[in-house]
């Protein structure tokens, strides 16, 4: 900004240089015109006088014309000058204006009294005195205003050099800052690509770590898994040997009791009935608790047996309709995968009761080149339209862990005519314990 108030201030100098110098000649050519006037109409009086020929009047005649104007061009043109110039100024246009009276009265007079008379006052020092004092003032006032333009031509030439020097420091301050702005720029866009390095590296570190503590995290939920279903292995053996023994013991008893102390009393055969009736519910009881913790069918019959019992638990407790589709034979599978197909059909069929509000339930279990389908499909709602907060179920999350897991893949699709699809497919290779067979 300092360059360019320079620049400025410079630009300001050469317009005010060049205004003096276009004064001073306007001024000059203003002196010369009065001059010239002066000049011309004595050189008319004078041959007019000498000659008598009136064609020399004109020059006069046409002086007198234009002296009124001359006079004013002169006054505005020095209307700002100094007080030494002004009172050269008004001395020169009082010589003017006394050379035209001579020139007047030396008409009248060689008019009047003739050619002999105006001679003889021509011939006086008065009318040479007053050009003499004239030229003099004017050459003195034109030498001046000469003076001054050279003075402002070589102000110009002065400040036009600065001026050129002060564009070029603003043409060389202008590139130095393009090449500063382009370096600040190329470092700029290094550190930007630096720290999206950094960054890039900082991510790639977390998703190692985010990966490796999922890992973890996953492992961790597989043991958690595989200990609460030993627990529950554990826990249904316990309570199929103790309880179930104890139950089937007292049923015994009181059956032995009953054969020992025949009464016919209608009350104690009615107290009777009811401790069978009784000892009997809890043995159901015991059986289905047994059976939810760890299903004895699953360990003795085989998956499919398993699946057929709990589709038909669940659903004739649901009132719901199903359909079953199995393969002609049954696989053989490794522990964790059959428990893990048995836990996901349970957990869809729970949730196709809490939540489907379905009539009917289609469950498949199918053998696709080198994968084994599972599919559960229902007719009820489906999916709501916060699909992100449905799969975030801990019951969904469950499923799609057991899946993993095992190396498979789990989709819950909802369906384009009615109702939702859990569908799961599990690596035969890593699943079933003769691979070759299943396929």
């Amino acid at each position: 900004m300092v360059l360019f108030w320079a620049a400025e201030s410079g630009q300001r100098q050469l317009a005010e240089a060049s205004r003096r110098v276009e004064q001073a000649a306007s001024r000059e050519r203003a002196l010369a015109d009065l001059q010239d006037i002066v000049s011309r109409a004595e050189s008319g009086q004078r041959g007019y006088i000498l000659i008598g020929d009136d064609s020399y009047l004109a020059d006069y005649e046409r002086g007198v014309e234009l002296l009124p104007g001359a006079l004013r061009d002169v006054r505005q043109q020095f209307s700002g000058a100094g007080a030494d110039v002004g009172q050269d100024i008004a001395e020169i246009e009082r010589l003017t204006r006394a050379k035209f009276q001579e020139l007047g009265e030396t008409l009248t007079l060689y008019r009047n009294r003739g050619r002999s008379a105006a001679i003889a006052l021509i011939r006086t020092d008065f009318g040479q005195q007053t050009m003499g004092q004239l030229a003099a003032n004017i050459a003195r006032v034109q030498a001046a205003e000469t003076s001054n333009m050279l003075e402002a031509s070589h102000s110009w030439r002065t400040n036009r050099w600065e001026n050129l020097a002060i564009r070029i420091a603003i043409a060389a301050a202008t590139v130095f800052l393009v090449l500063l702005m382009a370096r600040l720029v190329r470092s700029y866009a290094r550190s930007r690509e630096q720290e999206a390095e950094e960054s890039a590296e900082r991510e790639a570190m977390l998703e190692r770590i985010v990966k490796r503590r999922t890992q973890d995290l996953s492992e961790l939920s597989t043991q958690l898994q595989s200990v609460a279903e030993k627990e529950r292995a554990a826990l249904s053996r316990e309570l199929h040997d103790e309880l179930g023994g104890m139950l089937v013991a007292a049923r015994m008893d009181v059956s032995w009791l009953e054969e020992r102390l025949p009464s016919s009393d209608t009350d104690v055969q009615a107290h009777f009935q009811r401790v069978h009736d009784t000892l009997q519910a809890g043995v159901e009881l015991k059986r289905r608790v047994v059976e939810s913790l760890r299903p004895t069918l699953l360990d003795n019959l085989g998956l499919f047996a398993a699946l057929r019992w709990q589709v038909a638990d669940t659903c004739g407790r649901g009132g719901l309709r199903y359909v079953e589709h199995y393969p002609a034979k049954e696989l053989t599978l490794v522990p964790e995968a059959a428990i893990a197909i048995f836990r996901i059909v349970q957990e869809s069929l729970t949730n196709v009761l809490k939540h489907a509000q379905a009539q009917n339930v289609e469950i498949l279990v199918a053998i696709q080149d080198q994968w084994l389908l599972i599919s559960v499909k229902d007719d009820g709602v489906g999916l709501p339209v916060d699909r992100r907060r449905a799969l975030r179920s801990h019951g969904l999350a469950a499923m799609r862990h057991r899946v993993s897991g095992l190396g498979g893949q789990w989709r819950l699709i909802r369906r384009a005519e009615r109702g939702t699809e859990v569908e799961v497919r599990l690596p035969l290779g890593r699943i079933a314990i003769e691979a070759g067979n299943a396929a």
